[in-house]
């Protein structure tokens, strides 16, 4: 199995910074729309999932199909990736009550987990949605909070799959 990251783009204004990031991790990284999902992941040891102008809530939401991916492959959804992790498995995505853009710090860290190493209290995180994640799905941790986004990480219990609602 390769080293690769397959990013699906839903069209957001930050995908090739999270190409660019991963690249400087010396990972091989490819961006393809979440439309044009490769037939054979085989190749990719992870995926990752944009944020997107799009809404969740709304009824022409992109939404691809993840059987073979998630619980299979590590997974991280960002921002509207996080909130489609949320969202189609069981959790509730509403419109915020403020509109999350720029600076936040991260207020909590509840759980030890791999995926927050070297992560503190008070680390600064980049938001710019709209919607915010009110109910996690029952089969998930909430990871961090800030001050104003309760859910602002979390994880899928016994899997490799990740939702950050801000933008590392």
């Amino acid at each position: 199995m390769q080293n690769n990251v397959l990013i699906l783009d839903f069209g957001s204004q930050y995908t090739q910074l999270i190409a660019g990031r991963v690249r400087e991790l010396n990972i091989f990284c490819e961006i393809k729309p979440y439309n044009k999902l490769p037939g054979d992941l085989s190749e990719y040891k992870a995926v990752i999932l944009s944020g997107s102008p799009h809404s969740v809530r709304a009824g022409d939401a992109p939404h691809p199909d993840l059987s073979n991916i998630k619980g299979k492959k590590p997974l991280t959804g960002v921002c509207y990736g996080a909130q489609y992790l949320a969202h189609f498995n069981g959790g509730n995505v509403e419109k915020s009550n403020t509109r999350e853009y720029g600076r936040a710090k991260l207020a909590k860290l509840y759980e030890e987990d791999p995926f927050l190493n070297d992560i503190e209290v008070g680390s600064q995180v980049w938001m710019s949605h709209a919607d915010t994640i009110k109910n996690l799905p029952d089969n998930s941790i909430l990871l961090a909070s800030t001050y104003d986004v309760e859910n602002a990480a979390f994880k899928f219990i016994g899997e490799d799959t990740y939702g950050i609602q801000f933008h590392p």
